[in-house]
């Protein structure tokens, strides 16, 4: 497949099973995450201390709008850092924002909500402490699985379907 521009977006439709080519929120900056937020494909962007989250307003104009700007510098309680290289959603609301430092200071995941309000921040002192950031996240699951299924009467002592054939 080919781009058409360099700010378009590979994504996957779940009703046909296809890829195909979005075009992106325009706004790109130098970290860019793409994230589910409130059931919507969203984007997440930096530009040096501006956090830009934009949604998907309707997926066949491939029309975004801006939901929240967060300016990490009006966090007055929060360190001097030179940039961000990572971020990841908490509850929808609420964000970790990995935030690295000049070399002599430790570099410190900043913990914020999506309206900007300061929720504190963790030092990551170097050789003692190791970040991952992941883009998978557990969700609870729809489908029965064969040992959450209710046993019936008298059958505490009936061995799991797992363990059948062990």
């Amino acid at each position: 497949m080919e781009t058409e521009t360099s700010m378009d977006i590979m994504v996957f439709d779940t009703v046909t099973e296809t890829f195909r080519w979005m075009r992106s929120s325009g706004q790109l900056g130098y970290q860019v995450s793409l994230w589910e937020m409130d059931n919507k494909l969203a984007s997440c962007s930096t530009n040096d201390a501006i956090i830009e989250i934009w949604m998907m307003q309707d997926y066949e104009a491939e029309a975004w709008a801006l939901k929240y700007r967060i300016n990490l510098l009006a966090m007055k309680t929060l360190p001097q850092f030179e940039y961000v290289s990572k971020m990841a959603l908490l509850n929808q609301r609420e964000l970790l924002i990995y935030c690295h430092t000049a070399s002599e200071c430790p570099d410190f995941m900043l913990h914020c909500d999506t309206d900007g309000k300061f929720l504190g921040y963790v030092e990551i002192k170097e050789g003692k402490y190791s970040v991952y950031f992941t883009s998978q996240y557990f969700q609870e699951s729809i489908l029965p699985l064969p040992f959450c299924e209710m046993q019936e009467e008298g059958g505490v002592d009936k061995e799991p379907p797992f363990f059948i054939g062990l």
